[in-house]
């Protein structure tokens, strides 16, 4: 079985075991995410570092996966529940992924909605991996960039997501 790699700047990433994380600031209109999210959706991680404005990232779901995606993150974000969703994009190598989301909106101190935070897994050949070993070197990742951008509700959240994987966050 041929394996499936897009090769970045610094290195390439099996998409089969692929997790990114991301952060959308939706008062600027800015997504921050890791390499993993970056090399899922083919977008230079430099950009998603400063932040990337949504119709960036959107831009890649197929045309017919379109109307359903925008209605689940529009949907989220009012209500704030989570949000969990299968669906096809268009990679810049001309592949055709299939990405699993989950995320959901949090909210500011006046309860308007102000992050919505999540993850995306890339299948590829209908295999995910379900390996504990890697989401959590994913999750320390996404963590050390979370502290690098002093989001700390997200670090919280991954401080959380490592213990639940019985791994303690490094300092």
């Amino acid at each position: 079985m041929a394996t499936s790699k897009y090769m970045g700047r610094d290195k390439g990433v099996d998409l089969k075991d692929a997790v990114g994380f991301f952060s959308w600031d939706l008062s600027e209109n800015k997504v921050f995410a890791d390499s993993v999210f970056a090399h899922i959706y083919g977008i230079p991680p430099h950009e998603l570092e400063i932040g990337a404005p949504i119709e960036q990232v959107i831009k890649h779901v197929a045309e017919d996966d379109m109307p359903r995606v925008a209605k689940a993150l529009h949907e989220t974000i009012v209500s704030g529940k989570p949000c969990h969703q299968t669906y096809k994009i268009s990679h810049p190598s001309g592949k055709s992924i299939v990405v699993t989301g989950q995320g959901r909106c949090l909210r500011n101190g006046e309860g308007m909605p102000s992050i919505y935070t999540g993850l995306v897994t890339a299948e590829e050949n209908g295999v995910k991996s379900n390996d504990a070993d890697r989401l959590a070197s994913h999750c320390i990742e996404a963590l050390k960039l979370a502290k690098r951008r002093r989001h700390a509700l997200a670090e919280r959240y991954l401080t959380s997501a490592l213990g639940a994987l019985g791994r303690r966050a490094e300092n």
